[in-house]
């Protein structure tokens, strides 16, 4: 197991969570990303998806399947070169927050490559949120002025 698919659920929406809390513009993504925060540093992000909405939505399709693919080619290739070891057999629960888990399952090396999967997933969502953000903060403008 390469611990890639377990953080902040699937997707790995926390990068997105970020940038709807401290830099979207509409009302509508401030707020889920709120609702998301908590639960997504101990892996649900059902409030991210159904509340962005992620789910049938073809604007996020792309950074919503690339993310997790990319990640685990990764840590694949990082494996397979020695940079990450081997799983130590510790099975975790599926809500131990990230960093934390890649810790206990695979030492310091998969918790380091969690923060870079963290910090990626914030720049691979983020022209995708921009847009749906501009969309719905004009939808919100529009509401106002009629």
């Amino acid at each position: 197991m390469t611990c890639t698919n377990a953080i902040t659920g699937s997707g790995i929406t926390m990068g997105l969570v970020i940038y709807m809390v401290w830099f979207a513009k509409s009302a509508q993504m401030k707020q889920v990303g709120k609702l998301g925060l908590g639960s997504g540093i101990f892996n649900i992000n059902e409030p991210i998806l159904f509340g962005t909405p992620i789910v049938m939505n073809p604007k996020m399709l792309i950074p919503f399947v690339a993310l997790p693919t990319l990640a685990d080619i990764g840590a694949y290739l990082l494996t397979a070169i020695g940079f990450i070891p081997l799983t130590t057999g510790v099975t975790v629960p599926w809500t131990t927050p990230p960093i934390l888990s890649g810790f206990l399952i695979a030492g310091w090396q998969m918790a380091l490559y969690q923060v870079v999967i963290l910090v990626g997933s914030f720049f691979i969502y983020l022209p995708f949120a921009r847009s749906l953000d501009l969309e719905y903060y004009e939808q919100e403008k529009a509401g106002e002025a009629a």
